[in-house]
């Protein structure tokens, strides 16, 4: 029987090799091609959370239209304050709900204010149901059927939220908000040309995410967050223990 030549058989599996090699350098470089397409995709997805900020600033509107002064806890609030973004809460939510009365007024049961009040504010807030003075436009409020009497009018000469970043911690949000002058939102430039304006001020809302939606935890303007914070940071570093010396090293008795 002859035998193979061993040089034989390595030419041989050297001829296979080669293709076989250059396929799965071909499947590893496309693997890899899919994995960074992939990672794109992800980055692009994680970056660009615009939708996520529309829906934030949908849910602020009726608070941010009333400018409300900085407080650490809806308990501190306004009580006013939260009344009336409770009641137009309502409004922007449920716009074919409510009928009209004999004087052409929208009748708005408080019940639906309180449930409002409870999506923004968390269960623990009570609404002190009263007549709402605005501006101009009165608001009656009847004791006797617990309704709200709203005219057919929109709110002008407010602010409209525009969310800036969005920082979330487990179930916890802390939001920058821009608070964007009434009458300026699209504003016609020289030329016919539209820009988007700068905010006027910037307010940091922590809210909490919950079943139905956020509650509102506290509101602070920017400068105040900020301080917090460094003062946070500077408190906790202060805190940290100083090393004992003595007991870091063992010196001899004398």
């Amino acid at each position: 029987m002859e035998k193979q030549n061993p040089l034989n058989r390595h030419k041989r599996a050297s001829k296979y090799a080669l293709p076989l090699g250059g396929v799965f350098l071909v499947l590893a470089l496309i693997g890899l091609i899919s994995v960074a397409g992939f990672c794109v995709r992800l980055t692009n997805q994680i970056m660009d959370n615009t939708q996520e900020k529309n829906r934030f600033e949908e849910y602020l509107l009726p608070v941010v239209m009333f400018d409300p002064v900085e407080f650490e806890s809806p308990t501190y609030a306004d009580p006013l304050f939260l009344l009336q973004s409770s009641l137009w809460g309502t409004l922007l939510n449920n716009p074919d709900k409510y009928t009209f009365d004999e004087s052409a007024m929208l009748v708005v049961p408080a019940s639906d204010l309180d449930v409002y009040a409870a999506k923004l504010y968390g269960t623990e807030i009570k609404l002190q149901h009263q007549t709402i003075e605005d501006f101009d436009v009165t608001y009656p409020y009847d004791p006797e059927t617990k309704t709200y009497a709203v005219p057919v009018m929109g709110q002008t000469s407010q602010y409209t939220p525009q969310v800036t970043k969005i920082e979330k911690k487990g179930d916890l949000y802390t939001l920058t908000v821009g608070y964007i002058p009434p009458g300026t939102l699209w504003e016609s430039a020289m030329g016919g040309s539209k820009y988007e304006p700068e905010p006027d001020k910037y307010m940091i809302y922590q809210m909490k995410k919950v079943k139905d939606g956020y509650n509102i935890l506290s509101i602070k303007g920017k400068d105040t967050w900020e301080a917090e914070q460094q003062s946070g940071a500077e408190t906790s570093t202060s805190a940290a223990p100083t090393p004992d010396v003595a007991s870091a090293f063992h010196f001899p008795k004398v």
